[in-house]
């Protein structure tokens, strides 16, 4: 017995969509299709994706089917594909080259969905217990007032709507007062889609953490690709970022075109001077890139071909760097070093936002932890050795009982 979902997946990539002629490829007679799937059949998604995508290339869209029917497959063989991809999510599919490679982004976008699926469960259980509520406290006398969330209170209740209003006063201030920083978003070819898609997510978190401080910069995002694929994924994590009152700045020129050069400092973790004290004069430019791939110095380059001012910061000097981990930070720590050293000039403060696990102390914890578990686990071990044969001793015990028996009897 087919499902209703199996029935269309099959008539989906049939070259004439006529019922009687599904029922027939089906080899059903006696089941009736109904008229939503007949409407799901005509006014389908694939068909639309495939005039944006292929625009007439035959040999596209006969790619295109093919990867559709492939990811229906792994739908109806239960293994991790999404319910649904929209169009972008089409056309990187079809830029990777391998099945693998496939698979891997199906199952990161597979497991996005549940991920979804629950906060969405997670908040509608929320939402039935608060609208439970709790069992009201019995009263010593009826004119009793009784104070909390639903009842009397002291306090005006400050709503989230409010403090996100607060937050972009506040950077819209800074936008007016503020000292100014450069995010330098030319690295985009640089990097792979994965690598861009985190690039994004980082800038959310610069632009949250920003927003928060109690002096925030004047943040500028420079040389932008506005149909490219980080700006795209950066609308989708903040929606309302093409709106006139948003307070971020966005400029496809580069900071040169912006900014007096002399102001310009490009902090790069490849240049020798460091950045002893913070100058509040100076703007500051941070490279928007992700180097998990790609190791190589292009900040360095690109700072030396514009002739700018180039600084790093000290981190060996206040910090004990692990081996092996790279000295280069991501944005989302930048930034939030460089809000707290222009607040309180205090570098071990500052330094705090650095991951732990790219310090000595943390890896030395780690081995220390490790040794004590291979310590304990050599006691283990030399404890059983210790111990007499098992075997032995209840074959002993059972031939002695045996022997017992014969002379009782």
């Amino acid at each position: 017995m087919y499902c209703a979902r199996s029935i269309i997946s099959i008539i989906r990539y049939l070259p004439n969509k006529n019922l009687a002629t599904c029922k027939r490829v089906i080899k059903i007679k006696d089941v009736n299709i109904p008229k939503i799937c007949y409407s799901q059949i005509v006014e389908d998604e694939s068909d639309k994706i495939v005039k944006e995508l292929c625009q007439g290339d035959a040999d596209l869209e006969k790619k295109l089917r093919i990867l559709m029917l492939e990811v229906e497959v792994m739908r109806q063989d239960g293994r991790c594909a999404p319910d649904h991809l929209q169009t972008r999510h089409w056309k990187h599919l079809l830029d990777l080259q391998s099945k693998s490679q496939r698979s891997q982004y199906l199952l990161f976008l597979w497991k996005t969905q549940k991920s979804k699926e629950n906060e969405k469960m997670r908040k509608e259980e929320r939402r039935k217990i608060v609208e439970a509520g709790l069992p009201e406290e019995p009263k010593e006398f009826p004119d009793d007032l009784s104070y909390g969330i639903k009842h009397q209170s002291l306090f005006l209740r400050i709503r989230d709507q409010s403090i996100n209003n607060m937050d972009n006063y506040r950077a819209l201030q800074a936008m007016t007062h503020g000292q100014k920083v450069v995010i330098d978003c030319s690295y985009e070819e640089h990097m792979v889609f994965r690598e861009t898609i985190n690039a994004a997510k980082q800038m959310t978190f610069v632009f949250g953490d920003n927003r928060l401080h109690k002096d925030p910069f004047d943040i500028h995002l420079c040389n932008v690709k506005y149909d490219g694929d980080f700006m795209g994924q950066l609308r989708r994590n903040i929606p309302s970022l093409d709106e006139p009152w948003f307070p971020l700045n966005i400029h496809s020129q580069s900071y040169l075109d912006l900014f007096p050069k002399e102001k310009l400092v490009y902090l790069t973790p490849h240049c020798r001077a460091e950045l002893t004290e913070f100058d509040h004069d100076a703007i500051y430019i941070v490279g928007c890139m992700v180097d998990k791939m790609n190791n190589e110095p292009l900040s360095l380059a690109k700072a030396k071909r514009d002739g700018l001012k180039m600084a790093k910061l000290p981190l060996d000097r206040y910090l004990e760097w692990a081996p092996g981990s790279k000295k280069n930070l991501n944005i989302n720590h930048m930034i939030p070093i460089l809000l707290d050293l222009k607040l309180f000039g205090d570098w071990t403060y500052a330094l705090r936002h650095i991951p732990r696990r790219k310090l000595m102390e943390t890896k030395i914890q780690a081995m220390q932890n490790k040794l004590k578990n291979s310590k304990f686990k050599l006691d283990v071990m030399k404890g059983f050795q210790n111990l007499p044969n098992v075997k032995n001793m209840m074959r002993s015990e059972r031939r002695q009982r045996s022997k017992k028996s014969l002379y009782d009897e």
